[in-house]
């Protein structure tokens, strides 16, 4: 365990955005290995959020935490699921790979981080105040050194994922409360090429 943070707060230190028209593009599943899309879409935030802060935490993977916020969460597998079981057929990878926590889950998988970890299925909107307020009493407790903070929603016809990577806020640096409360009031990015 860590030494608790300075009680000040967090503060943002990299934040990732990515988008798609369609989230599948961003799988990377494989025989033994199955994600719902959108846990890959936020795997490509995180990614994006780590090479914006040069990989800061992933030197101490055991004390990073990640808080991920949907009201989507899975849905396309869910969905996925619920077609095949009328077919008599559920695949149990797929079974796996379709509960909310993948979003949070999966990028302690790729990355081999071992804090703690808590998908909220909720509007991002209200979320956020949530995840920010969690990821506080991590970084304060000394439950974490670090935290993601993720939001993955659709919007105008395209999956969007940002992630915040947050730590205990040092003097003089700014509240990250609201940067990390426009993680979802900022326009919606024009999807990638991917």
């Amino acid at each position: 365990m860590t030494r608790g943070g300075n009680g000040n707060g967090l503060t943002v230190i990299a934040d990732g955005t990515v988008a798609a028209a369609d989230p599948r593009r961003y799988s990377r599943n494989a025989p033994s290995f199955y994600a719902d899309p959108a846990g890959w879409l936020v795997a490509a935030a995180v990614q994006e959020a780590f090479d914006g802060c040069a990989g800061e935490p992933l030197s101490v993977p055991d004390e990073v935490g990640v808080v991920a916020v949907s009201a989507a969460c899975t849905a396309h597998t869910m969905g996925a699921i619920a077609t095949s079981a009328r077919d008599g057929l559920v695949s149990p990878l797929r079974f796996a790979g379709a509960s909310p926590g993948i979003l949070a889950g999966l990028a302690c998988i790729r990355w081999k981080l071992r804090g703690p970890t808590l998908t909220l299925a909720m509007d991002p909107v209200a979320g956020l105040d949530v995840a920010a307020t969690v990821a506080g009493g991590w970084l304060r407790d000394g439950q974490a050194r670090y935290v993601l903070v993720a939001a993955y929603t659709v919007e105008d016809d395209q999956h969007v994922a940002r992630c915040a990577v947050t730590r205990s806020r040092r003097t003089g640096e700014p509240d990250g409360r609201p940067r990390i409360r426009a993680l979802v009031a900022g326009p919606v990015p024009v999807a990638a090429g991917r």
